[in-house]
């Protein structure tokens, strides 16, 4: 049973640190999968809002592995709202990463046009003939064989900071598409590490991204909200052994 982490809510928007695994809308090939609109539909029918909310609306999205918070409207008009700021670029929004290889910046912008992949539909590509995307991004420690990172994504495109960062040659740390699926293991980290007997278990097994920090207008007096969504455990574990046994190569 998944709790909600409920981050906000009032009477025109919600927003939840998503957990990773979930998705946000229905899958188009199995509509019987639980969404999230599904457990906050749920969550609003016990709290006595189901009559004044049947129809949460989704402004935004993130990948179904990607943690992190999500904000949702609760009607019509608060969607209409949010929706012109996303597409005027006024809402921002920062990322957690996690990626193989050592950054040697410490800040830049990641300016590759992207694409749907014709060869692998759902998958994105860099190539001229693509709409613009850029992201920003700042290096926040270099931990060993890796780099934990910061990206503002100032353009809204799919994968976009999966994408830029694979194709700058530093994909995230875990990323089955456009990267490695491999979990990764203490025993990988930990010098002398001492083998049990039962299987290990990973530190992490998903994708290494979490969506930090969202910045916007809110529907009802248009003053400016920042929300933040608390790193998941498995990602802050990531970061803790990373610190402790990979060492830093600056920052």
């Amino acid at each position: 049973m998944i709790t909600l982490d409920i981050l906000y809510e009032d009477d025109a928007i919600i927003a939840v640190n998503k957990p990773s695994g979930i998705l946000i809308t229905p899958d188009r090939w199995d509509r019987g999968i639980v969404t999230l609109q599904d457990m906050l539909r749920e969550y609003l029918r016990r709290s006595g809002g189901s009559e004044e909310h049947p129809n949460l609306r989704v402004v935004h999205r993130l990948d179904k592995d990607t943690s992190g918070v999500v904000l949702l409207a609760k009607n019509v008009k608060s969607q209409s709202y949010l929706s012109k700021q996303f597409e005027k670029g006024e809402i921002n929004k920062t990322y957690y990463a996690i990626v193989r290889g050592n950054i040697p910046e410490n800040d830049g912008i990641m300016n590759q046009p992207l694409m749907e992949s014709s060869k692998k539909p759902g998958t994105m590509m860099v190539n001229s003939k693509g709409k613009k995307s850029i992201t920003l991004f700042t290096v926040l420690e270099r931990l060993g064989e890796f780099t934990f990172v910061e990206a503002h994504p100032l353009t809204g495109r799919t994968h976009q900071v999966r994408v830029h960062f694979a194709d700058k040659g530093y994909p995230l740390a875990i990323d089955p598409i456009y990267g490695s699926d491999r979990p990764v293991f203490l025993s990988k980290l930990k010098k002398n590490y001492k083998e049990k007997q039962e299987p290990e278990k990973p530190v992490i097994n998903r994708l290494s991204l979490h969506a930090f920090r969202i910045s916007f207008k809110e529907p009802t007096e248009g003053k400016t909200m920042v929300l933040e969504a608390p790193l998941p455990k498995d990602f802050a574990r990531m970061l803790k052994y990373l610190r402790k046994f990979a060492g830093r190569a600056g920052s």
